[in-house]
């Protein structure tokens, strides 16, 4: 699973093709939630310091820090791994101050000169990394990084909602989808996310809770687009998980099976609306 092992059981790849499909599933999330940044239950006036964990290309940073009306800003990223950053470690938006991108595992405590800085501290999409018992960590480790009354805003792509908006259900995506959370389970990793850091806010020090589902359920206008990021998706785990499942003898056998079963999907989804969704639970720190 990309760099997988015993020891780090990270799902997906680090490599050039996996960057360019990051910065695009940036851009189909924002469709989906109508071009949303920061949800609307956080004032925007408000936020000048973010953190963002698990910065990935620095995508999101980089629009964030074009949205906010607050000058100076203090923007910072977070990774697991820099190999995916720009270069030298540093966002440049026109206009801007640059953004510094650190290495940091978001299971291990941020350096004192983080802790209480922020107003926001903003995490999406580490369910590739993690296992049930790291979700509470991780909330701990960026609820430190908060100012009083600051805020949080964490955003996971739920992985047992892939199909499509006809039945019966299309077995090529049944297919895909099981691959995907069978072998997440058998490595340890929890494929049921957005639930999973909602319960964990409830229960870690925040109030003025909201959770939401953004889908792409009745939202024609994304046909096209949908089936383009599912289908990224799959080519970039489910390859992995059918080699750790012992269902394919290695990388190339898995990537021809799933090519097969994509070719199906798409010409399925020429009359069928594919269905993804991600769940975003922002709150506020109380003390």
């Amino acid at each position: 699973m990309g760099d997988c092992g015993p020891d780090d059981p990270y799902f997906l790849g680090r490599d050039e093709a996996e960057t360019e499909r990051l910065n695009q599933q940036h851009r189909f999330l924002l469709a989906i939630s109508g071009g949303e940044l920061i949800h609307p239950s956080i004032p925007k006036e408000t936020i000048s310091a973010v953190a963002d964990i698990g910065a990935g290309t620095g995508v999101w940073l980089a629009d964030l820090a074009t949205i906010l009306p607050n000058t100076p800003l203090d923007l910072h990223g977070f990774d697991i791994s820099a190999a995916q950053y720009p270069p030298d470690s540093v966002i440049v938006v026109p206009g801007k101050a640059r953004i510094p991108l650190a290495v940091h595992d978001a299971l291990v405590p941020y350096p004192p000169e983080h802790l209480g800085r922020y107003d926001l501290v903003h995490i999406r999409l580490l369910t590739a990394g993690l296992k049930k018992g790291d979700f509470p960590v991780v909330l701990r480790n960026a609820r430190s990084l908060l100012k009083p009354n600051g805020y949080i805003q964490w955003e996971e792509v739920d992985t047992t909602t892939f199909c499509t908006n006809q039945e019966p259900e299309l077995p090529a995506i049944t297919t895909m989808r099981n691959t995907l959370i069978d072998a997440m389970l058998k490595l340890g990793l929890w494929p049921y996310a957005p639930p999973t850091v909602y319960e964990e806010i409830c229960a870690g020090g925040f109030h003025k809770i909201y959770r939401e589902t953004y889908t792409t359920e009745g939202k024609e206008d994304l046909r096209t687009i949908a089936p383009k990021w599912v289908a990224g998706v799959m080519r970039a785990l489910v390859p992995s998980s059918m080699v750790v499942l012992g269902q394919a003898e290695n990388d190339e056998d898995a990537k021809t099976q799933v090519e097969t079963l994509i070719a199906e999907f798409e010409e399925h989804c020429k009359s069928a609306l594919a269905l993804a969704s991600f769940g975003v639970t922002a709150a506020q720190r109380c003390e």
